[in-house]
């Protein structure tokens, strides 16, 4: 249901999206692939105030992604297929998380990549 409620926001949704709380800021600048999954209190943030500018950016989420609880996807950010950050972590703008890998910390760092 929460999918459908994304759609009409503007958010971009594949199928089968469980998302169990997420905050998405910009929607109009977010995509989200089939099979998603969206950790309780994460956030896709798609914009921030810099030294007094304010940057936005699309957050592009691949097939198969998760993104775990309180975890932060800040905007120009890419995560390809089946990658995975890790709860409590920040991607930081204009990252590229490349398919099957996991990220974790604050600012997220690749841990390692999923055995297919």
């Amino acid at each position: 249901m929460k999918a459908l409620v994304w759609r009409l926001m503007g958010v971009r949704v594949g199928r089968c999206l469980l998302d169990d709380g997420a905050a998405i800021t910009e929607k109009t600048l977010v995509s989200i692939g089939d099979h998603c999954t969206l950790g309780q209190h994460s956030t896709l943030q798609g914009h921030s105030l810099e030294e007094g500018i304010f940057k936005s950016g699309h957050i592009q989420l691949g097939n198969g992604c998760t993104v775990g609880e309180h975890a932060v996807v800040h905007y120009a950010t890419r995560v390809d297929d089946g990658a995975m950050v890790r709860s409590d972590s920040f991607v930081m703008k204009g990252e590229y998380m490349r398919a099957g890998e996991i990220w974790l910390g604050n600012p997220a760092e690749r841990l390692r990549s999923r055995s297919p």
